[in-house]
């Protein structure tokens, strides 16, 4: 379950509908607030206040009006700008990074700010009414203006207008390299400080310190959906190893393609196992139609060698795009060196083994952040040189020799190609 959430907040925040949705509730909320107020308290207070006017039934439809029609005319120009914006960074740096521009809270507030000050407007402006005297004066209609929220709503004008000019200058920001690369950078280190904090894994680092280890899997758990394993909920598993007395083996980690029937999971000797208990392993795991970065650092590095092996490719020929991704991926490696890789084993109170991951150790790294990189830097002098020079100065940094010898590895394969090819 718990997976499942994550997947369902990351979702929502992704969406390009629930802030604005949160900020037409909002809205609308404060227009019949504002209405009521006018209606029990009145607008004469108001008068004392030099920023205050007091505005004819008139004056005040004409400027309602006007701000409605200006507000959705503008939600509409910076949607068309938003779409025209995600069109050209998708298309030069890769569809995968369609996530990071649809998570961009700029553009979410932009479009909720125009749309709810447009839905505010257009509820004062129903219930701004002119006064008339008819011959009957028992039949006379007394006319009805909410100054203040008249005054509100030339406020949020104000600040539309504002957030205008912070979306033009926003823009042509948000898909500039230096930011996508940027955030893509922050994103990884928050993810290592997530899933490789620094203390995680002491005391547990080879398979002797486990106290219990269990080889007869005898029962298996096959998926019953396609899709990208997109989260595991170790603590909704971890109680049902406790509370069966079992141990989970997982044989899937996040960012794997499962197809149907595929293994997941195999659990140790069950005297109660049925298809309901592997029912209980299978809402473990979270799976949806694409990869995420909630618990898969990896689909973060892809990232970033998409954007590198992109600009290296013929057709864009740009090594200094390449240069950055390069930069920000040593950083992280000097980070990487600084943690330890959490052990497959995991325990309960009474140290009892219960679940056994998937093995994720510095090779996956290096061949994620660097390996994969090798077949297009070696084409371009430019960025070969620079990925040398750029893990020589990871080497004098980190303080991992298991990890130095795989950059150093990669470095010397990187070297040998390209000897190979100015010798033929």
């Amino acid at each position: 379950m718990r997976a499942s959430l994550q997947q369902w907040i990351y979702r929502i925040q992704g969406s390009y509908w629930f802030i604005p949705s949160l900020m037409v509730l909002t809205a609308i909320m404060l227009s019949q607030f504002t209405i009521w107020l006018d209606r029990t308290v009145g607008s004469e207070w108001l008068q004392d206040f030099w920023f205050s006017s007091m505005n004819q039934p008139d004056g005040a439809r004409a400027l309602l009006a006007t701000v409605a029609g200006s507000m959705i005319t503008v939600a509409g120009v910076t949607f068309s700008l938003t779409i025209l914006a995600v069109s050209h960074a998708t298309s030069h740096f890769g569809p995968r990074l369609l996530d990071n521009f649809m998570r961009d809270r700029g553009n979410q507030v932009t479009l909720g700010t125009f749309v709810a000050t447009f839905l505010y407007c257009l509820l004062v402006l129903k219930v701004v009414r002119g006064g008339s005297v008819p011959e009957d004066a028992s039949d006379a209609v007394e006319a009805f203006v909410p100054q203040l929220s008249l005054l509100i709503g030339l406020v949020l004008t104000i600040l539309s207008v504002a957030e205008l000019i912070y979306f033009i200058h926003h823009v042509p920001d948000s898909i500039h390299i230096s930011t996508v690369l940027r955030r893509l950078a922050t994103d990884m280190s928050a993810k290592f400080d997530e899933l490789y904090p620094e203390t995680l894994g002491e005391g547990m680092s080879d398979v002797d310190s486990v106290p219990t280890l269990i080889d007869d899997f005898l029962h298996t758990v096959r998926s019953d959906v396609a899709g990208y394993l997109q989260g595991v909920d170790e603590d909704e598993l971890m109680s049902f190893a406790k509370k069966h007395d079992v141990v989970v083996r997982l044989k899937k980690r996040p960012g794997d393609f499962v197809r149907r029937d595929e293994l997941i999971a195999e659990v140790s000797r069950c005297e109660t196992w049925s298809d309901e208990r592997a029912d209980e392993v299978r809402h473990g795991f979270a799976f949806g139609y694409t990869r995420t970065p909630t618990q898969d650092v990896f689909f973060i590095l892809d990232e970033f060698v998409e954007v590198a092996t992109r600009a290296l490719s013929p057709g864009v020929n740009d090594p200094f795009t390449a240069m950055q991704c390069m930069d920000w991926l040593s950083d992280g490696l000097v980070q990487l060196s600084k943690r330890k890789i959490p052990t497959r084993f995991r325990i309960d109170e009474q140290d009892e083994l219960r679940i056994i991951t998937t093995n994720v150790t510095r090779e996956d790294f290096v061949e994620a952040m660097l390996r994969q990189l090798l077949p297009y830097v070696k084409e371009d002098r430019n960025a070969s040189q620079y990925f040398v020079q750029s893990m020589q100065q990871v080497l004098e940094i980190s303080k991992s020799q298991t990890l130095n010898s795989l950059i150093e590895d990669a470095v010397a394969e990187l070297e040998n190609a390209r000897n190979g090819e100015c010798e033929r």
